[in-house]
């Protein structure tokens, strides 16, 4: 399994990502990090519970900052053609495809991998875990800066997610899908 690096090449300030298309990884410290889709300061991911479609992004951050949740904002190269207004409205439309992670189809990756390929020609069979996306993105050149918050990087300020595999991932997610079965809070 390739584990790309990445670089952080940006400072992170709460008013930064309020234009363009954003992939955010939170918790990067855990295994699996979880990941969605900041456009144009709207915030959009599939959960365990359900979708979170829509959040402003002040509202996002200010709660990164609040919990100290450890993040990394990579910002995606425009597209050559579509607005991200129009990218937004696909994406939404893509995420009425699923509900909810669960451990067996959908994953937080899942409408990830399906906008990557709309617009960005990333095959999703080749996207079965958030290495091989930053792999393809990495790749093609489709990462035009990295921020990060509450993260340590190496003294070339790089940093390595931790590896997992998808037993692993699946084995996570039906932890917590236990959790929320039984009661518990996260």
């Amino acid at each position: 399994m390739k584990i790309p690096p990445i670089h952080i090449n940006r400072k992170f300030y709460i008013h930064g990502f309020k234009k363009g298309i954003y992939l955010v990884l939170q918790h990067v410290n855990r295994i699996p990090p979880h990941i969605g889709l900041l456009i144009e300061n709207k915030y959009h991911s599939l959960q365990i519970r359900g979708k979170e479609l829509n959040v402003d992004g002040n509202v996002l951050l200010k709660n990164i900052l609040i919990r100290k949740i450890p993040c990394i904002f990579l910002e995606i190269s425009p597209h050559p053609v579509f607005s991200p207004q129009h990218q937004e409205e696909v994406y939404l439309e893509i995420m009425k495809n699923f509900t909810k992670v669960d451990g067996e189809n959908e994953t937080c990756l899942s409408p990830l991998r399906e906008f990557f390929e709309e617009f960005y020609k990333l095959p999703k069979q080749k996207t079965t875990l958030i290495f091989d996306l930053l792999d393809q993105l990495y790749l093609n050149s489709f990462v035009k800066s990295a921020a990060a918050n509450f993260v340590e990087t190496t003294k070339d300020n790089y940093f390595y997610l931790q590896p997992y595999n998808q037993d692993i991932l699946l084995e996570k997610i039906n932890n917590e899908l236990n959790k929320i079965d039984s009661g518990v809070k996260r």
